[in-house]
């Protein structure tokens, strides 16, 4: 995809909001060697391979996929912690991906990420509220006591007590960690969050914690964020519009009551069918994905998901699908989806 057609995608991407974060054409190839000793070949790995998208003012917006599908890439490049081979990002209609890293010191400031690994994240020598004074002090934004103020506000915000702000991270328990990494990351008050698998790594009852934290700040701060995950309940729970990605494409994109009512892409209906349902006796015809992902080396020609899918046609195996509109506020590449073979 060019970078024209890309821009021209994400035009009509846009949904009801002004667009605080647009990616236009976005690939990230990484150069690899292959074979033995003797003779090595050079060769594409293809993270992630031509995504558009566009992200709203005040929207959470979902990326949801396998592990190894371009996720986390897509959140590093939109940060600009890798390069994109080709394509932009743009943030408040300013184009953001190649500026020196003067200028991306003061972007810092309205962009912020959260890691998956909350221990990792944190510094283990330091005290978690001197982890979140740190950020107002690298950025030199207010005095001594106003940061202190301020950071000991924040952290009471994520429900965190008066006595936990002295110890160090191996002392708190993995939702209390987690909530730290968000105060962190909040009390610089960013435009834009992204929130890489920010529950994946904890028990699923202080996932409902940190989950309920997010959704309590956005609706009462109007926050930007990207949530990236491959659990599609939690997905749900939280997100407005959903991107789902496979081999280093979105396949389908839709707003979130659409995509979970009425998936089209054949790789979306079979994420949903492996969601547990909460009520006994009822059931969910499950579909069975053949196989494993492709290599994302060796792509196979046509349809990136058809040697997988229990629909594919002839047509699938020979021509990529055009990714684009179904239904109002819903987008697929997929010839089938599409009534097209």
């Amino acid at each position: 995809m060019s970078a024209q057609e890309g821009a021209s995608q994400v035009s009509r991407l846009k949904g009801n909001g002004p667009p605080l974060l647009e990616a236009v054409a976005l690939m990230k190839y990484y150069k690899i060697r292959r074979g033995g000793w003797l003779v090595r070949k050079k060769a594409d790995l293809k993270a992630v391979d031509g995504v558009s998208f566009s992200v709203n003012k005040g929207e959470t917006f979902g990326i949801v996929g396998e592990s190894g599908c371009g996720k986390s890439t897509i959140a590093r490049l939109v940060l600009n912690i890798d390069t994109p081979t080709s394509g932009t990002v743009m943030f408040k209609d300013r184009q953001i991906s190649g500026l020196p890293s003067g200028e991306w010191r003061k972007l810092r400031r309205q962009m912020q990420y959260v890691f998956q690994d909350p221990l990792g994240a944190l510094d283990p020598r330091m005290k978690i509220f001197d982890q979140v004074v740190e950020p107002l002090l690298i950025h030199n934004i207010a005095g001594i006591s106003e940061r202190r103020d301020k950071a000991a506000e924040i952290l009471r915000s994520m429900d965190l007590k008066d006595h936990t702000f002295y110890r160090y991270p191996f002392d708190l328990s993995g939702g209390q960690r987690q909530r730290v990494v968000l105060a962190r990351a909040l009390v610089l008050e960013p435009e834009l969050l992204v929130c890489d698998e920010p529950v994946s790594a904890l028990d699923v009852s202080i996932q409902a914690q940190v989950i309920n934290v997010l959704a309590e700040l956005t609706k009462r701060t109007g926050l930007t964020m990207i949530f990236i995950s491959h659990d599609l309940s939690i997905v749900r729970h939280v997100c407005e519009r959903v991107a789902v990605m496979y081999l280093g494409k979105i396949v389908e994109l839709a707003e979130g009551d659409l995509l979970f009512d009425s998936p089209a892409h054949p790789y979306t209906q079979a994420l949903l069918s492996a969601i547990p349902i909460p009520e006994p006796g009822l059931k969910r015809e499950r579909i069975f994905l053949k196989g494993d992902p492709p290599s994302p080396i060796d792509l196979l020609p046509g349809c990136c998901f058809h040697a997988r899918c229990h629909l594919a046609k002839q047509i699938c195996t020979q021509r990529v699908p055009e990714f684009k509109p179904l239904k109002d506020g819903q987008w697929v590449a997929c010839y089938v989806a599409h009534g097209e073979v």
